[in-house]
């Protein structure tokens, strides 16, 4: 049996240092080991590390970084095997079938009249786009998946053990930085997002959001709804907008508006803000598009409200759409669009 797939007791009780340790630290490793083995939560042993002697503790922590090395790699490198397995071969070549399949399904719906494609956004559309997302953005939920009982398995290990680690050395108050779990989660990103059937283009795309978004101070969840609403563009076949922060501007002042004024529409009464088009121009840029919604701080929920309204749909899902703003103001909403 290689070092690699001994048991890990096995592995921490190695060392003549560790086998001299007092018996709560050898039952507080046997604990681990069984949690390790059989599926259950580590956290009731957490608790036990703060009652350990700071000697106890450090000999623990020492064990610990003898077996962490060697977990973290032997998933890791099972959960890039899984994903190579995904997007290679046959495999590769049936989802790229199905992708057309899904995309073709879900313009069809597109170029229909909104009476008759409101009933299909449910039934076709949505199911189109989960499904695509599936496809060409795989989880790290589904790559353990496909990876089987095996991979399930060694997950389930490393994450038990990260955070053992992590907080056996925080209570050893250690210089060793307590970020098993946060390594090992960007570890799980970047394989799976090695994965990605979004192009270079649209990540490229992407990527340059994200950085006028923090430039700009664009909050939070306003940021979410944009990518969310690029994520679905791109999945369907279209390209993703390019953030507009004075797009972003209008939207939100608009949205205030709404919510403070005590009206719902695309027409404002208040003065020299009558229609989208004037709107925009007073903040600098100009529109071609705009959505609004009410109902919920989430803007996902507004994404999802757009998504089934067909001519909210149709806005969302233009071809030409460019440029993209988003703007809250509490439970108000407003969507805006550029060329």
């Amino acid at each position: 049996m290689s070092a690699v797939t001994k048991p890990l007791l096995v592995l921490l009780l190695s060392s003549t240092l560790l086998l001299a340790a007092p018996p709560a630290s050898d039952e507080l490793l046997a604990g681990l080991q069984t949690c390790m083995g059989n599926g259950t939560r580590v956290d009731p042993l957490l608790e036990h590390l703060k009652e350990m002697p700071s000697p106890e503790r450090k000999k623990l922590s020492a064990a610990l970084e003898r077996a962490w090395p060697q977990i973290r790699s032997q998933y890791l490198s099972s959960l890039e095997k899984a994903a190579k397995t995904i997007s290679s071969g046959a495999q590769k070549s049936k989802s790229q079938a199905r992708i057309r399949e899904l995309r073709a399904q879900f313009l069809e719906v597109y170029g229909m009249g909104e009476d008759t494609m409101k009933p299909l956004l449910n039934s076709k559309s949505m199911p189109a786009v989960e499904e695509l997302q599936a496809l060409m953005l795989p989880s790290t939920d589904s790559v353990i998946q496909a990876g089987g009982d095996a991979l399930a398995k060694l997950h389930h290990k490393a994450n038990v053990l990260a955070t053992f680690r992590d907080a056996a050395l925080k209570a050893d108050i250690t210089t060793i930085p307590a970020d098993s779990m946060t390594t090992l989660l960007e570890a799980e990103k970047k394989t799976v997002g090695d994965i990605s059937r979004i192009d270079r283009d649209a990540q490229r795309i992407l990527a340059m959001n994200a950085k006028i978004a923090a430039k700009e101070k664009i909050p939070a969840e306003e940021t979410k709804g944009i990518e969310e609403c690029n994520l679905w563009r791109l999945l369907v076949g279209l390209k993703a907008c390019v953030i507009d922060p004075k797009l972003c501007d209008t939207a939100r002042d608009h949205s205030k508006d709404m919510a403070e004024q005590g009206f719902f529409a695309h027409e404002s009464p208040v003065a020299g803000k009558k229609t989208p088009w004037d709107r925009a121009k007073n903040f600098g840029t100009s529109a071609a598009g705009e959505n609004i919604f009410a109902g919920s701080p989430s803007a996902h929920e507004a994404n999802r409200g757009w998504f089934y309204s067909p001519g909210h749909h149709k806005n969302m899902f233009h071809p030409g759409q460019v440029r993209i703003g988003l703007g809250q103001h509490g439970q108000h909403w407003t969507q805006m669009f550029g060329h």
